[in-house]
């Protein structure tokens, strides 16, 4: 349904942020909001994103709802606080007309339109007489309300996490072997059996290894043999009997699955599949010779004998002594590989086979805690981490809305082609948990700044002054205002998806 988002970046940007930033900026003011509610404290004005607003969504009860124009963020606002700080007694006394007009604006004036009216006054005027402000709850209370955003995403975090391991977890449930040749005339080519096919189960079963696959699928002599295997898309059963005899021991080969350029081994005209069956005239005992071999070779010369279609040749080369990061001083990468010459087959180590398990309410409670859990100590571990070199400050970047929409689309995206909705339920779940984490920093703006305010109430025995707290809070905005700018930039210049691409 959702497959036009498929290659289309931007727009699954765009849904991603609808996805992924929208509920967690709402569910993290619900839980404001509730707080509120149940402490007593009145709340004026529920706003989806930061002012400048957009438009008034309704009213209900003391409390407006309003969606704003800038989508990097939300907020709260209490009785007793202004945007960013709380304003003292006197100035809760009389506000400026067009906090009338936001209110109680069919109660207004208009014959004297310079008139000042409370909030109080205001609330009174439309029949709320159960009224109290941020300033008159208790310290404790205060801690409450503001934390409360917080946990509402990390409670969030935990119920999308148990959803996931309760829908099923990618898990690795077996090996895989590629069929690397089939020689003619052999049982398992008389069975359909083809060079490329992959192995995916033996008698309907996984198999954990090479091993256990040789003995399950290859020495079962006069046994019929079921083998499921994938051919391209499609998967189908293949059947047949082990007639002879086969030697329980197999040869150990080398597949080449990749070349790099300008290397030893493209000089030497080795290609992808191709196998490598000795060195130097000698056999390997096992896959790990070869590496080793070459080790002992660098700088000379030496022979490499190749099989490809079942027939060989010898190519000659020599291993470099520095090569290119992570090419190798032949310049090939390497799989193991196995023949079994009694059933004409040569087969390939593949990759692990993932199903999704699903977990038991009891499982997937655990999992969740330990998602939670395993962010808490990155989060914690994060500065260690820059400052010893363990995690570069290009990794550690701080990330815009439209960085978290570039990553979101990538993933929004996957999910769709792999038809798994827990790949991007993954990713909201951890972006509601990074940001309550986030917004417990005790820093100026933040929840967690405004929590050391209400801390330092409780030490001294009084509150800072509204208009010291409110400046460090307006230089906090601003500064954090400023970094997200930077980081807007930064995400349109390098988009952040280059890194983990």
């Amino acid at each position: 349904m959702l497959d036009f988002l498929v290659g289309n970046d931007a727009l699954s940007a765009i849904v991603a942020f609808a996805l992924v930033l929208i509920p967690a900026v709402f569910i993290h003011e619900l839980g404001h909001f509730l707080a509120a509610k149940a402490v007593g404290i009145t709340i004026l004005e529920f706003g989806i994103g930061f002012p400048p607003r957009m438009v008034k969504l309704f009213t209900r009860g003391e409390t407006e709802y309003t969606l704003n124009w800038l989508p990097i963020g939300g907020f709260v606002r209490p009785l007793g606080e202004d945007f960013v700080r709380p304003v003292s007694k006197e100035a809760m006394e009389k506000d400026k007309q067009d906090l009338y007009d936001r209110i109680g604006e069919d109660l207004a004036d208009e014959s004297d339109p310079d008139a000042n009216f409370s909030e109080r006054e205001v609330l009174r005027a439309r029949g709320i007489r159960k009224m109290k402000s941020v300033n008159e709850a208790s310290p404790l209370q205060r801690i409450f309300f503001m934390t409360a955003g917080a946990l509402a995403n990390l409670l969030t975090g935990i119920i999308l996490f148990m959803i996931i391991g309760l829908s099923g977890l990618p898990t690795i449930v077996g090996a895989s072997v590629g069929i690397g040749y089939v020689e003619p005339d052999s049982a398992v080519a008389e069975a359909g059996l083809q060079t490329g096919d992959v192995i995916l189960k033996v008698n309907g079963n996984y198999f954990e290894g090479v091993d256990q696959f040789f003995g399950q699928a290859l020495l079962p002599v006069g046994v019929p043999v079921t083998l499921t295997i994938r051919r391209g898309d499609q998967v189908m059963d293949v059947s047949y009997t082990p007639a002879t005899t086969p030697n329980a021991a197999i040869d150990s080969y080398v597949f080449v699955s990749g070349i790099a350029a300008n290397s030893p081994a493209a000089e030497a005209g080795i290609m992808p599949d191709d196998f490598i069956v000795a060195f130097n005239g000698e056999s390997f005992a096992q896959f790990e010779d070869l590496p080793q071999r070459t080790q002992e070779g660098v700088g000379q010369e030496v022979t490499l004998t190749l099989l490809h279609d079942g027939e060989t040749r010898d190519v000659t080369l020599v291993p470099r002594e520095n090569p290119p990061e992570g090419e190798g001083a032949i310049g090939i990468s390497i799989l193991p590989a196995y023949q079994s010459a009694a059933n004409g087959l040569i087969f390939v180590q593949g990759a692990p086979q993932q199903a999704l398990v699903s977990y038991s309410l009891g499982e997937s409670v655990q999992y969740s805690v330990e998602r939670i859990i395993f962010f808490l100590d990155s989060f914690v571990r994060l500065p260690g981490q820059l400052i010893s070199g363990a995690l570069s400050a290009e990794e550690a970047r701080f990330v815009s809305p439209l960085g978290i929409s570039q990553i979101g689309s990538m993933f929004l995206q996957q999910s769709i082609e792999e038809n798994q909705p827990s790949i991007i339920l993954n990713y909201i779940a951890i972006i509601s948990v990074l940001l309550g984490i986030t917004q417990l920093l005790p820093l100026p703006m933040l929840d967690g700044g405004r929590i050391v305010f209400v801390l330092i109430e409780m030490v001294r025995g009084r509150p800072i002054a509204p208009e010291r707290e409110g400046m460090v809070h307006l230089i906090g905005m601003a500064f954090l205002l400023s970094l997200m700018v930077l980081a807007f930039l930064n995400d349109i210049l390098n988009p952040v998806t280059n890194l983990i691409r």
